[in-house]
């Protein structure tokens, strides 16, 4: 099963690139995503995982420009990919085959997206909710993670 999504969040490490045997450019990384829930805590904050694979031109454009921290928009076809931990626990991976891209966020003063290497505030930026706050939802219904 599949569908298209969209991810606004950062690269969880540089993108890796290799070249398939037929001479295809392939790119993957991770990307991380924030949303907030409201649990018996109160407000808590959840990071979500993606793997993102490219293809082509745009693998090689991703190589080249996008570094651990990079705030990127991303479009693709997601998927889960389902396995069993050494324990035979079952645990399930979301995979996105990338469509597009976009860089977010302000500009280096060399004209280059934000989150690359040589930034002069080296933190990385982190996604944040920024929709309304309805304190009375959910609040009685635990937060379950389902990866």
């Amino acid at each position: 099963m599949s569908a298209n999504i969209s991810i606004l969040g950062n690269a969880g490490r540089d993108v890796s690139l290799r070249y398939s045997e037929k001479g295809t450019a392939v790119a993957s990384f991770p990307i991380a995503s924030n949303s907030f829930k409201n649990g018996p805590e109160g407000r808590v904050q959840v990071t979500h995982w993606f793997n993102v694979t490219a293809f082509g031109k745009t693998a090689e454009t991703l190589a080249e420009h996008v570094k651990k921290g990079t705030y990127l928009l991303v479009h693709g076809r997601l998927s889960f990919n389902p396995w069993l931990t050494e324990k035979g626990d079952p645990r399930s991976g979301a995979e996105v085959a990338l469509f597009s891209f976009e860089f977010v966020g302000g500009n280096r003063s060399d004209g280059q997206a934000s989150g690359g290497a040589g930034d002069e505030n080296p933190e990385v930026a982190e996604p944040s909710y920024t929709g309304p706050v309805n304190e009375g939802s959910q609040a009685d219904e635990p937060f379950v993670d389902q990866f």
